[in-house]
């Protein structure tokens, strides 16, 4: 097998995801399909890395196919994330904001009446998080395949940390306040609405896996394509702050996200970091 880094984690994800619902398998409804879905995963990932070096559509798919993964394993999070903590933890955060804040940051971000302009601008930058992986991955690949390798990498591993806390750290964030201030009047509002509603399973808050995500992109894009550096900042920025005004998430989330992609970053970097040069005393060269 060649499995690289990516690979790895991958595979490590799914069969820390296979012992678990075979472990509470009594409290899974159908636990048998997320078992031969979790399965069907390593075996394809293990069939690639057979196939990388013989064929030139194999190696391009192992190196994209996690970008594909991330959706269907994010929204398996969301069926069997109240198998352990059998109740949203919601409250606890709220009182966390609250405590912090004085009330939810969500209201004063919005005011009472809101703004139909901020309101579909930040529900654009809550929306641009689908834009900037796809984007990246491109920018990163056309650069340099071997940079576009190691991004999927930590980006793999950012997400299948935040996917593994969502499991037993379940927090729906406020989608009820959200549900009595927001309707789908506006493009991006209706764009957001229906991708949540379609494509999300609640419990998946805390860490934001969208603020995480854009931390840790916003590093690399900016890292590798300095004449973006602003732009990958500004929407990591605005990115933040309207996980908050759309009613997405608790302001604590989004610490968790900033500290999460953070930490994904130095130790990458402390892990990736060459050793010190040291000269070998017997093997210097004096001239004469």
């Amino acid at each position: 097998m060649n499995l690289n880094a990516t690979d790895r984690i991958t595979i490590l994800y799914n069969v820390i995801l296979v012992i678990f619902s075979f472990i509470f398998r009594a409290k899974i409804p159908a636990y048998a399909y997320h078992l031969a879905f979790n399965l069907s995963i390593i075996l394809i990932v293990i069939l690639l890395s057979f196939r990388r070096r013989g064929s030139s559509w194999a190696c391009t798919v192992s190196l994209w196919y996690p970008l594909v993964l991330y959706a269907p394993l994010y929204y398996q999070t969301g069926l069997i994330n109240r198998v352990v903590v059998p109740q949203f933890m919601d409250g606890i955060f709220m009182n966390l904001d609250v405590w912090i804040f004085g009330e939810f940051p969500g209201f004063f971000l919005r005011g009472k009446q809101g703004n139909a302009f901020l309101d579909e601008f930040f529900h654009f930058c809550y929306f641009s998080y689908y834009l900037i992986i796809p984007l990246t991955g491109i920018l990163l690949y056309c650069k340099d395949v071997k940079l576009f390798e190691s991004f999927v990498s930590q980006l793999s591993s950012l997400f299948y940390v935040c996917f593994f806390i969502y499991l037993f750290l379940p927090v729906e964030g406020p989608i009820a306040l959200r549900n009595e201030y927001y309707h789908q009047d506006g493009l991006f509002r209706t764009v957001v609405d229906f991708i949540y509603a379609e494509g999300e399973n609640p419990g998946a808050a805390f860490p934001s896996s969208h603020v995480a995500a854009t931390f840790l992109i916003a590093w690399w894009g900016g890292a590798h394509f300095k004449r973006l550096k602003i732009f990958y900042w500004l929407t990591c920025l605005f990115l933040s702050i309207a996980t908050v005004y759309c009613m997405f998430h608790y302001a604590v989330d989004v610490m968790g996200g900033l500290l999460l992609g953070l930490f994904v970053i130095l130790t990458f970097n402390w892990v990736g970091r060459e050793p010190p040069y040291r000269e070998d005393p017997s093997r210097k060269v004096y001239s004469t």
